[in-house]
This record gives C-alpha cells, structure tokens and sequence, in this order.
C-alpha cells in the first residue's frame, strides 16, 4: 500500500489548459516512430509524420488502457471483506488510470489545436476492451503487465537520457509521470497475477489458458495498430496537402508497421522485467514468449 502512495500528482500540474506543443522539433524519439529512415519523405514530412505518431501514441495509451479501469475494480471488489490494504491499493491503480485517460485526451485535444488539422484517430474503444475482457483474468494481468512495462522500456531506453534528439520536453515531461505511476501497477499486476494462479484448481492448465490468450490479444493489439496506421497515413496525406503513389504508401507503410509492432510488442516482449516476473509465475510461460517473440523483432 505505502508503493501505492508513493507517486501522486494532478493532471494540471503536468499538462496546464493553457499548454503549447512545440511543433519545431521531434515529440517522441525516433526510436517509437521509425520516421527517420522513410526516403519518400522530405525532413519536413518525416517531422510532420512524426508529429502525427506522437498523437496516436497518446490515442493509444488511452484506448488501450479502457479495459484497465474494468479489471483493476473487479479485483478490488473481491477484497472487500478480505483484505482492505489491497483493495485500497487496486482503487487507487483504478483512479490512475482513469486519469492517465483524461491526460491523453486532454493532450489529444491540445494537438489537434495546435496541428491545424484533427487527426485521424480510432474510436472502438470500448468495444476493443469488452473483447480483452473476455479472456481470463490471468491472460488479461500478464498482458497488463507487458503493457505497463513497455511503457518503462520506452521511457528509459528512448527519453530519459535521450540527449541527442532534443524532444520536446513537454511530453518527455507527460510520459515521466506516466512511467512513474505505471511502475507501481506493474508491481500490483504481478501480485495480482501471482494470486490467481495461486487460487486456480490446476495451475498448469491455467497458465496454458492465460499464456495461448495473451498471445491472441497481442495479435488484436497488431490489428489495432495497423488499423491506427491507416489512420495516420490519412492524416499525414491531408496534412500535406498531397497523394502518396503506391510506392510511396507502400514505403511508409511497412516502415511504419515495423515500428508500430516493435514500439507496442515487441518492446514489451523483450522487457527484461517483464520475462523476469513471467519467468518466476512459470519459466515454461517465459519460454513460451521467447519462442514467439522473433516475430515482433524484425
């Protein structure tokens, strides 16, 4: 519980109403959005490309983290008469994440301010997390943990000590707090994990179940992301005023595919963290990634 408190602030004081994105320089590191390398594309274009990445990014989080809410209080329910400190804990992760919610959108709506355009974005939502939902509840916590942990890999390997690239600092200073309050979910996630297992019938069936589920979300989460690249494909030809040939769309597309399963996969897969929490629930559950995992590491 005390790990649950540790970290606070309020959504005003990392993102002010009156906030300005600074369009004149990259917003997320090369690293998630694989822009760089497009040739098709001037340096202008590769900025803007960037620019719309970092939307999506941000539509992501928020759109992926609609199941959260759900299952963080339905664990919470169940320590109502068992375990207060816990469930104080698990309301408090379902609190943060609503908020993480509201400083996404609220980031969502100061972009398309500043962009001129409103970006292409996805907006099934809740229907994408009804459909997680109906996966175990073991599948559904692994998988949040890949999820809260990739978020750690971005911040730490691409942001923190990216000096190089000269991001703009007001989401380096967005995606710190949100690193900072995922790092404690994570922890929640895995005790959370650890007591379904310990509470299931025939634990070896249910870490095949959860393990052959979280490998099906995490081709739902590929759909998703193609689905959103589309999207940004859109949005960037409006943006400049100009069609792709197929040649060009083709290039930005599979450079963008690549970075999209790698940036929201592959990363998580390959979290260092994330295989050690899985590896002590069941080193056959470890494996299990690592023998999928060369597919997200192209």
């Amino acid at each position: 519980m005390q790990n649950s408190e540790r970290v606070a602030w309020r959504i005003d004081e990392v993102l002010p109403r009156n906030a300005v994105i600074d369009f004149s320089r990259r917003i997320l590191p090369d690293a998630l959005t694989g822009t760089g390398g497009i040739r098709c594309l001037t340096e202008a274009e590769q900025l803007k490309l960037n620019h719309i990445r970092t939307n999506s990014y941000a539509h992501l989080f928020l759109f992926l983290e609609e199941y959260v809410v759900a299952l963080m209080s339905q664990r919470a329910g169940l320590e109502l008469h068992s375990n207060p400190t816990q469930m104080r804990a698990l309301i408090r992760f379902t609190e943060e994440e609503i908020k993480h919610q509201q400083l996404f959108a609220r980031y969502n709506n100061l972009f398309a301010e500043g962009f001129k355009l409103a970006p292409a974005l996805l907006d099934n939502h809740v229907q994408v997390a009804r459909a997680i939902l109906t996966k175990s509840q073991l599948a559904i916590l692994i998988f949040n943990l890949h999820m809260e942990l990739m978020t750690q890999q971005h911040y730490v390997e691409t942001i923190r000590d990216n000096g190089d690239e000269q991001l703009d600092p007001l989401f380096c200073s967005i995606l710190k707090h949100h690193w900072l309050e995922e790092t404690q979910h994570a922890r929640l996630d895995y005790l959370e994990a650890q007591k379904v297992l310990s509470q299931a019938p025939d634990a070896a069936a249910a870490l095949e179940q959860a393990m052959t589920e979280y490998t099906e979300l995490l081709a739902a989460v590929r759909g998703t992301l193609i689905a959103q690249l589309e999207l940004d494909i859109q949005t960037l030809e409006k943006s400049l005023g100009r069609t792709f040939t197929e040649a060009e769309r083709k290039e930005i597309f599979d450079a963008q595919e690549r970075s999209y399963v790698w940036t929201f996969i592959g990363m998580g897969m390959k979290a260092p963290l994330f295989l050690s929490r899985v590896r002590s629930l069941s080193p056959v559950a470890e494996q299990r990634i690592l023998d999928l995992a060369p597919t997200y590491y192209a």
